[in-house]
């Protein structure tokens, strides 16, 4: 585990207790794939044969069970990746942030502005799937033309502080704004737990594991993360990312 991944003052007892809860879920998990992944496979092949011989109610009923099958492996998958940020050892290198911006996937149709600060201190690839994550979920919920803007500002140090940070060291503050639909303050800590959901799964696909997966990277990397109120409309989320 690497040397910036864990505040000094957390006991050992309660990391040993946390790394075997993680080991857990990750076997979990994994034995629980199998099992997911046999109901899709077999129900995709039932669904060939039985192709003509369902009435309506039949096929709905079908449908449903493949959607759920899906949908609990599409789950199972996040909870593995939840798993393996906990129990995989993070390499601290030296990143030019613009550069690894300029590698985020960001769909064609979205308008996507970006100015941010030049260096911070993390596992590369690890940082790469936070920020996708953040760009992911900004995509997602956003019924109209999506707008995505990546801005830096000066931060006080008492902020810092406010996110359990050492407020003497340098950080990286990135904020990513867009315009969709926002998230209700009463719902915007809850909104890092896994499988949260504010809206409900009719209205938007996805398990609610993107921002999870997102704050346990950034806070393993000695980042933070957290929700504010755009200026305007949709969300504005703020990460400090090591810088020293």
């Amino acid at each position: 585990m690497s040397d910036f991944a864990i505040k000094n003052d957390i006991p050992e007892a309660i990391l040993t207790l946390q790394n075997e809860f993680d080991e857990f879920i990750y076997l979990a998990s994994h034995d629980l794939k199998e099992p997911a992944r046999k109901i899709t496979t077999f129900g995709q092949r039932l669904s060939k044969s039985l192709e003509g011989k369902l009435n309506e109610e039949e096929k709905d009923f079908f449908a449903r069970m493949m959607d759920a099958a899906n949908r609990q492996q599409s789950m199972i998958d996040d909870l593995l990746k939840l798993s393996r940020i906990n129990t995989t050892d993070f390499q601290r290198q030296r990143i030019m942030l613009h550069e690894l911006v300029e590698e985020l996937v960001i769909d064609e149709k979205t308008e996507f502005k970006y100015q941010c600060p030049k260096i911070a201190y993390a596992d590369r690839v690890q940082l790469k799937i936070a920020l996708q994550e953040v760009i992911d979920n900004a995509e997602k919920f956003n019924t109209g033309k999506v707008k995505i803007k990546l801005s830096t500002k000066s931060i006080f140090s008492t902020v810092i502080a406010s996110k359990g940070l050492n407020p003497s060291r340098n950080y990286a503050y990135l904020i990513f704004s867009d315009n969709g639909i926002g998230i209700p303050e009463e719902h915007r800590s809850d909104i890092f737990r896994p499988f949260y959901r504010v809206n409900g799964r009719s209205e938007f696909e996805g398990a609610g594991m993107g921002l999870s997966i997102a704050k346990a990277i950034l806070e393993k990397i000695g980042g933070a993360i957290w929700i504010e109120k755009a200026i305007s409309q949709g969300t504005s989320v703020h990460i400090l990312l090591p810088a020293a």
